[in-house]
């Protein structure tokens, strides 16, 4: 009998069935001895030349994906230099030596064991996914020392399903895409390295197991569906049969939906529905063109604040300038950081939050750090030249935070114009709606923005009171929830009344089965992730604005979660089986 795994998450999407192969790493030993103090000096030249071992080694990486992928993917490594070159950990690791006179191996282990503790602890996603990028360092610099060849993922020669407990954004980097088919690993969030180069190499992955290295031995078969996020353990010959026939109409309908990718996304009755690509680094920018994205609706700039230091506002440009000139004309979205102060870099002096998500994050961070806000805000600017460019602040809930974001960036514009700095001097400013004040002063908001975004995934957490990463209460996380449907359709009468644009760019927007819905309720921008962009532009080509709107008029005279769940799946399995999986 099968077994099947389903508490992962899918962030590179695809199907795929082979043999599992489970990758233990390099287990490290670590030496602990104490030196002499004559031989401190010899201790500390074995350190630097790990250190310079090591730089060349992340140095050869960057350069082997800017050659085959690209430089902007490349620049992931950046960060790790920075690390090595940190003179914080440089001088720690020497002085240390010096009191302790304790082998280097032992001290920098320390000091790797205390980063990533201090990591843990913290409850954000973000910052967690740093742990990787530590390990990868640290484990590098004791091979360095020892002299230890680190196995590589690019020695494999057989095509496998891989499994581990985690993988470093080097050992991602170093796969053969030739053999290695898929990857599964008990570590790991959407937003770690490891997974944005997941999506750019294009090899499916599921990350976030728990326990799926411990589950399979090597050899076993196993089947991935990383588009529902579900790995199936030595499957039954009928499901290996079903997914067979499943992999390749997934292929064959992606081949066909392909062609849709510069057809018009327009309904039957002829309304244009606009498809935006939501990114986080500019590498991603390429897949989003492929697969036809109209522009970027959503540009989560936080990534770039995640390194040991504060991005300067010549950095900052310089990555915006890049999205915007690969999109232009097009639209890009720059959402300003949305973060709370506990990830953005050990420099800002924050309290620690007993709620993350109820405490200062987003604008609120933004308007409490305003040198780091006008930095931002200059960039953003600086950028807006080179192509059409929106600006978006993130979580507001008053209309007082808006008008001083607004007031703050009106300072920026007059900085930059008496430094003959050029920008967009029209450049449109817009609110995320994310939080149920937010939906209710809309109106008040409205008077002050050119658009309103909303995110989902955020706005239906708030809605119902629940925390969307609880196993214990997931099954209340639910954006057919009614509640959610009357907030979305006021965001959508407020945005008419006023007649401001309005698009959606949380993770409702990019699943298929709530596109209809979506219509129906008003919204014609959405913007997503590019994993099922061809199958809604193909939804969206075989109906009309008409049924949607009567589908959702229905939907709105249900009570109940479960006859709106029921009535969706329905519609999708009648409406849309050929499309959908």
């Amino acid at each position: 009998m099968s077994k099947i795994i389903t508490n992962g998450t899918s962030v590179s999407p695809g199907i795929k069935i082979g043999k599992a192969y489970v990758y233990k790493n390099s287990r490290l030993i670590i030496p602990k001895y104490t030196i002499k103090p004559e031989e401190i000096d010899s201790e500390l030249l074995r350190f630097k030349k790990a250190v310079e071992k090591t730089k060349e080694e992340i140095m050869d990486i960057q350069k082997q994906i800017s050659t085959g992928l690209s430089k902007d993917l490349s620049d992931i490594f950046s960060s790790h230099i920075l690390v090595l070159e940190d003179p914080m950990i440089v001088e720690k690791t020497k002085n240390q030596i010096y009191e302790k006179k304790r082998n280097a191996e032992w001290i920098i282990n320390d000091i790797s064991a205390d980063l990533i503790k201090g990591l843990s602890s913290i409850e954000d996603e973000y910052l967690r996914e740093k742990i990787a990028d530590i390990s990868d360092i640290h484990r590098r610099l004791i091979s360095n020392l020892q002299k230890i060849e680190i196995q590589s993922l690019a020695d494999i020669q057989n095509e496998v399903i891989l499994f581990c407990t985690d993988l470093t954004p080097s050992e991602t980097a170093m796969m053969n895409k030739n053999f290695i088919l898929a990857f599964v690993t008990d570590r790991g969030g959407r937003t770690s390295h490891t997974s944005i180069m997941a999506r750019a190499m294009e090899i499916p992955a599921i990350v976030g197991t728990v326990d799926g290295s411990s589950q399979v031995k090597d050899g076993d078969l196993v089947i991935v569906d990383a588009i529902h996020g579900q790995i199936i353990i030595d499957p039954t010959d009928t499901e290996i049969d079903e997914y067979i026939k499943y992999q390749e109409d997934f292929l064959q309908l992606e081949l066909e939906l392909a062609k849709l990718t510069n057809l018009p996304s327009q309904t039957l009755d002829f309304e244009d529905i606009f498809i935006y690509g939501n990114i986080e680094i500019p590498e991603e920018t390429k897949v989003i063109k492929e697969h036809g994205g109209q522009g970027i609706g959503l540009y989560r700039s936080e990534y770039l604040f995640m390194n040991k230091s504060l991005p300067d506002e010549e950095f900052q440009f310089n990555e915006y300038r890049k999205v915007i000139e690969g999109f232009k004309p097009l639209p890009v979205t720059i959402r300003t950081i949305d973060v709370g102060g506990d990830k953005v870099s050990t420099t800002v002096k924050t309290t620690p939050e007993r709620n993350p998500f109820l405490g200062c994050r987003a604008i609120r961070f933004s308007l409490q750090n305003r040198d780091i806000f006008r930095t931002q805000l200059r960039a953003i600017l600086r950028a807006s030249h080179y192509g059409n460019t929106k600006l978006m602040f993130p979580m507001i809930t008053t209309a007082e935070e808006l008008i001083t974001a607004k007031s703050l960036t009106r300072d920026a514009m007059a900085e930059l114009k008496k430094e003959g700095k050029p920008f967009d001097e029209n450049i449109q400013i817009g609110a995320m709606i994310e939080v149920p004040s937010a939906v209710i002063v809309a109106d008040i908001l409205a008077k002050h923005v050119d658009f309103f975004s909303v995110g989902t995934n955020d706005l239906v957490q708030y809605i119902l009171a629940v925390d969307r990463i609880s196993e214990s209460i997931s099954y209340l996380y639910n954006p057919l929830n009614i509640s959610v449907l009357r907030f979305l359709k006021r965001i959508v009468d407020v945005s008419r009344e006023f007649n401001i644009d309005l698009s959606i760019c949380g993770e409702m927007a990019g699943e298929p089965q709530f596109t209809m819905l979506l219509i129906g309720l008003g919204f014609r921008h959405f913007s997503m992730g590019p994993a099922f962009m061809y199958q809604i532009k193909k939804i969206i080509r075989s109906i009309t604005v008409k049924e949607c709107r009567e589908f959702v008029d229905h939907l709105l005279t249900l009570e109940f979660t479960n006859e709106i769940e029921e009535t969706v799946r329905s519609m999708c399995k009648n409406k849309f089986k050929e499309i959908l999986f």
